[in-house]
């Protein structure tokens, strides 16, 4: 049963590894899970197991409609962009694209944030 679409895994893992990023820029370790959940949630307000929930596609999503869930993301997306450069995303979509490719192919994503400004980021 398909409970996130491919386009939401899409974003959450670009969020997921933004968030990675940033923790690895400053403190130049690599996270674990639990540290990576505090990061998240002290610094920018994100659920990351709402995120990973997404990405493993596992969870009850009955309470959010789509729209909900893209909303929550951009606004993830959105709280990241003032730490985030253009190669940071340009991996992070990379990464995300490597990962769908083995489920669903070569299929082109978009992300959820329409801010003019965080697209010529891209």
């Amino acid at each position: 049963m398909q409970y996130f679409s491919p386009e939401q895994q899409y974003n959450a893992w670009v969020v997921s590894d933004l968030v990675k990023q940033i923790f690895h820029q400053r403190s130049g370790g690599s996270p674990g899970i639990h540290e990576l959940a505090v990061f998240a949630e002290e610094h920018f307000q994100i659920d990351i197991d709402f995120v990973f929930s997404i990405i493993m596609n596992i969870g009850d999503i009955e309470f959010a409609l789509a729209e909900e869930i893209e909303k929550k993301l951009s606004g993830y997306l959105g709280a990241l962009l003032p730490y985030v450069n253009a190669d940071m995303l340009k991996t992070s979509k990379a990464n995300a694209n490597a990962f769908l490719s083995q489920r669903h192919g070569n299929a082109v994503y978009h992300l959820f944030v329409p801010d003019e400004a965080f697209m010529k980021k891209q």
